[in-house]
């Protein structure tokens, strides 16, 4: 089975989704936030302060070296996938799902949470927002296999679509019950 990476900018989904898919498909789950927020004992936002992003991409790429198993679902962080090195270990050992979206409704999903996102720096507006986004998109592309806009769906519709490009790229064989 292959390993599913979730790509994409703050506030797309990728943990719900993510979660999702482990639990109906009871697969390993790997959410590089999380792990680094463990091991540290501290926020993304606390670590980001007093040891800087540096010390970040270190543990992101600690992350994917040594607690990535085949056949399991990551999460990535909105920018560990700016670190070639990452995106390398990414394309080597999964595919990867970018959970793309307007500036608008990434800027309406994080509203309430922007301010423990280091890079926003209380700048936080739509055009901030699509500025951010606009400096990782390529990034994202780079890495993508399989792409869903997020845009206007409910979580079960992006479940629905991430359940059935995770089964494509295993090969496995759903059941359809109406």
């Amino acid at each position: 089975m292959e390993t599913v990476y979730l790509v994409g900018f703050y506030g797309v989904g990728k943990t719900m989704i993510g979660k999702a898919i482990a639990s109906r498909k009871s697969l390993k789950y790997l959410d590089i936030n999380n792990y680094i927020e463990e091991k540290e004992n501290a926020s993304i936002k606390d670590i980001y302060q007093s040891k800087g992003p540096d010390y970040i991409k270190s543990l992101e790429k600690y992350a994917l070296k040594n607690s990535i198993t085949q056949g399991m679902i990551v999460s990535t962080s909105a920018v560990l996938v700016s670190d070639e090195e990452n995106r390398h270990l990414i394309k080597e050992s999964g595919r990867v799902i970018y959970l793309k979206a307007s500036a608008d409704t990434i800027y309406d999903n994080i509203k309430n949470y922007y301010k423990d996102i280091p890079i926003f720096n209380n700048d936080y507006t739509v055009l901030s927002v699509e500025n951010y986004i606009n400096a990782y998109r390529h990034y994202y592309e780079e890495l993508q296999n399989y792409a869903i806009d997020i845009d206007g769906k409910s979580i079960e519709e992006l479940i629905s679509e991430a359940l059935a490009i995770y089964n494509y790229i295993n090969k496995v064989k759903a059941r359809i019950f109406i």
